[in-house]
């Protein structure tokens, strides 16, 4: 836009200036007389260039503009007529885009197949052809710029290519000659003189392998003859784009004109959700879809019914016909099916029930491999649709044809989707999933672990007497066990004061020595039990929020902190911290968070998190295992959330990985990130419960924030919330049937008391309520909320008796609530 004001303002200012006219001729070359024709003109330009223009393809995902919190839907055609403009300024419009040629046979980003392989394009040397004044022409590969030297300006300034039919160029003979093949006369003795080009196309190409269809097979050379490749294209007249060189066949000469596009207008084709199909729709009515819920499908979509952790191998699957969005319903037509049902039947399920099936998510466009009837070779092909539930494929030998999706299988792109797809409950990972500070934990060594020796036995003696800070009596005996368990019989048997000990005050690598005193200690158990928990005689009826145990077999990070390895010294500055973050928990834990501590491992930690009241993850336990690495509190403690399994919110993963810019396993700045000298082990796990699991964790994936208050990100958010609500009551299942060893009480006591609640949400859920709005059946109208869809409705009365079935086994008063 700035090119067409300052031509403006030149011409403005003084149209009478040849000085000015001279250097609008010399920037704009063959536009600019047609720009500065007339003011109406220029303006007119301007007016095309402001033009907005929404380009689509065919498989691109889309909403109405006039309804974008309504279905969404698939292109399935585009139809797109161009402007064109030549080096001269002259102009066509309204060409169908189908009548235009590409200027080379093979461009940047075309995947290409030579033999079994597939790979593609990246840097072109081009073949041009010149034609000499005297009439002389020859061609030849560019594999140096200097070969030829372009004369005339590029008008329109495409780095992609250097050389256009029109083009006047110098040619350096020298050096061009023995790649040079004369077409019509002989060369003369001049070294150098200017032509014509008169045609342009690739001469070699540097090819990407990507894969093979045969096995064992080498990959070829990366520089190829494009006379030895074959391009594997579908749909190039709905990819042109403004600025693209095209060729356009001039029908009174029959020669071939080269042209830039300078503007297009596309319509386009879709299919609904509902099944429904629109034809013709302006771009500009339509609206692109960039992030995807994971819990919406589309006709002709092949999925996987999720079934049950006890039943993995007799998922069915099959093909969508129509979705309802708005309801979470999917009507499947099932292709395999239990011996005792036939295929082809079709079903209405819940959206929360499927999950696209892993091996048969083709796209249009996708490159695929296929096994050839009757040969043992395979063919090599490229997705251009869906028909009755099989994949039309165009091959590279030529043909086309429809096949089953069990019959091709797709290679692997390259290049990510451009929608974001929004984080599934169950098969979305992301490639490392393990953090750095997760694969530093595996090469730990002896001599970075929390070190015990022998010398100086006064230490541990002040540690105990020590009036610099404040030492729980659970920290005292949870020392004197893990010396014992190193050194075997006490030695130390005293804790009277001892002068000439030192403070902890210091943060320096000095260490502290150890000694036992087992004798000791076990006078102080009676006091440490009291200390930890004032409740401990009640336990049924209070449980310990703050408790030592032993056995630590069971612990995420056992293995990987070095198990056995405990060596001989602990750094002071360590140890005063752990003692602090010790003291901080046993006085200010909340009643909804349950740490546990071991006797025999001081760096590790298990606490379990009562999911709060209004989010999906009400009344749930979720369980996480802390290590404290030698470097604590310079760097964050390392948390492994302990899922069974399941996924229920972006930021904690199947895998364990927890994301939290607190941990440094997300970005964060300010406050958001750990700081030695303030963050804490309560303030993790209180982040854990506000923040991760929270009311709206839906935006807790980044960069969905900006979607807060829009339709789009309010819609996905409460569909994100019904699948949360239902991979928590998966993981209350989970949980009753396999608890975390030093939490079994906190469960059965947990659910024992919770339960009927939960069964009374899911009731209430089953009529309408909103997730987060059932507690002790009471329920308030909220304001901007929408009621629950149908589809959870259908997979939360299916989860229902299993629920009830998990509280029965434990003997839990459940009879007033068995049935929905």
């Amino acid at each position: 836009m700035d090119v067409f004001f300052s031509d403006f303002d030149s011409y403005s200012e003084s149209s009478s200036s040849s000085e000015d006219q001279e250097n609008d001729e010399f920037m704009y070359g063959g536009q600019a007389s047609s720009i500065l024709s007339n003011l109406e003109d220029t303006i007119g330009k301007i007016d095309d260039f402001l033009s907005f223009e929404r380009g689509y393809v065919e498989g691109d995902i889309v909403c109405s503009v006039a309804d974008p919190s309504g279905q969404t839907g698939k292109v399935i055609n585009v139809e797109k007529v161009v402007d064109l403009e030549n080096i001269y300024g002259n102009k066509l419009k309204n060409i169908d885009s189908r009548k235009l040629q590409r200027v080379r046979s093979i461009s940047t980003g075309d995947y290409v197949v030579a033999g079994p392989w597939v790979g593609k394009a990246g840097r072109i040397v081009d073949c041009v052809t010149v034609w000499f004044d005297d009439g002389t022409k020859f061609k030849c590969t560019t594999m140096d710029d200097e070969k030829l030297i372009p004369l005339s300006s590029d008008p329109f300034d495409d780095p992609q290519l250097p050389y256009f039919p029109g083009q006047r160029v110098k040619v350096v003979r020298s050096s061009i000659f023995k790649s040079t093949r004369w077409l019509c006369g002989t060369h003369r003795d001049e070294e150098q003189d200017e032509g014509t080009v008169y045609a342009v196309d690739a001469g070699f190409v540097y090819v990407n392998w990507l894969g093979c269809a045969q096995f064992d097979l080498e990959a070829p050379p990366s520089l190829q003859s494009s006379q030895h490749l074959t391009s594997l294209s579908c749909f190039s007249h709905s990819n042109w784009q403004l600025g693209d060189w095209c060729f356009m066949s001039n029908l009174c000469s029959g020669s071939q004109e080269i042209f830039v596009i300078v503007k297009t207008k596309t319509k386009v084709d879709v299919l609904w959700q509902d099944g429904s199909e629109s034809w013709g729709l302006d771009s500009v009515s339509l609206g692109p879809v960039n992030i995807l819920d994971a819990h919406d499908f589309w006709p002709h979509q092949f999925v996987l019914e999720k079934g049950t952790s006890d039943d993995q191998e007799n998922k069915k699957w099959g093909v969508v016909k129509i979705v309802d969005s708005k309801e979470k319903t999917v009507k499947v037509k099932w292709e395999t099916c239990s011996q005792k049902e036939e295929n082809g039947i079709e079903e209405i399920v819940s959206a929360y029930e499927l999950t696209e099936h892993p091996d048969f998510s083709y796209c249009l466009g996708d490159v695929v491999f296929g096994l050839e009837k009757g040969e043992k070779s395979c063919l090599i092909g490229i997705v251009i649709g869906f028909i009755d539930g099989g994949v039309q494929v165009k091959w590279a030998a030529g043909f086309t044809s429809k096949v089953a999706p069990n019959d091709i299988f797709r290679m692997d792109k390259c290049e990510g989707k451009l929608a974001t797809s929004l984080l599934d409950d169950e098969n979305t990972e992301p490639n490392q999933e393990k953090s750095e500070r997760d694969d530093l934990a595996l090469n730990l060594k002896a001599k970075d672990l929390p070190d015990f020796t022998d010398d100086g036995k006064d230490c541990f003696k002040s540690l105990c007497d020590s009036k610099t800070f404040d030492v729980p009596r659970a920290a005292i005996g949870f020392l004197s066990n893990v010396a014992a368990c190193l050194f075997g019989s006490p030695t130390y048997t005293s804790l009277s004061p001892t002068s000439g000990q030192g403070s902890f005050d210091s943060e320096e690598e000095s260490v502290v020595s150890l000694e036992t005193y087992k004798e000791a200690m076990i006078k102080e158990n009676d006091d440490v039990s009291k200390h930890v928990s004032s409740s401990s005689s009640s336990k049924n009826l209070q449980l310990e929020k703050f408790e030592m145990v032993s056995d630590c077999s069971t612990h995420h990070f056992v293995d990987r902190a070095g198990k056995g390895l405990i060596s001989n010294q602990v750094k002071r500055g360590w140890l005063k911290k752990v003692q602090q973050e010790w003291n901080i928990l046993l006085k200010d834990l909340p009643a909804s968070i349950y740490v546990r501590v071991f006797e025999e491992r001081m760096d590790l930690l298990q606490a379990a998190i009562v999911g709060a009241p209004g989010t999906p993850y009400h009344d749930g336990l979720f369980f996480f295992d802390i290590f404290l690495p030698p470097e604590y509190p310079q760097e964050p403690p390392m948390v492994h959330y302990i899922s069974g399994g399941l996924r229920l919110n972006p930021n904690l993963y199947e895998s364990g990985r927890v994301c939290l810019s607190l941990l440094n396993t997300w970005a964060g700045t300010g406050s958001e990130t750990w700081n030695p000298n303030g963050s804490t082990i309560l303030q993790v796990l209180l982040s854990l419960q506000a923040l991760v699991l929270n009311q709206n964790p839906y935006f807790n994936e980044a960069g969905y924030d900006q979607q807060v208050g829009s339709v789009e990100g309010e819609k996905n958010s409460c569909s994100y919330n019904e699948n949360a609500f239902l991979m928590s009551c998966k993981s209350i299942i989970y949980t009753l049937r396999k608890p975390p060893k030093h939490f079994e009480a906190l469960v059965e006591e947990h659910f024992r008391r919770r339960c009927t609640y939960i069964l009374m949400a899911c009731k209430a859920y089953v009529q309408g309520v909103p997730i987060g709005y059932a507690f002790k059946g009471e329920y308030t109208e909220p304001i901007g909320q929408t009621k629950s869809s149908t589809g959870f409705k259908i997979a939360l009365s299916k989860l229902f008796p299993k629920l009830v079935e998990a509280f029965s086994i434990k003997g839990f008063d459940c009879a007033d609530h068995m049935e929905m």
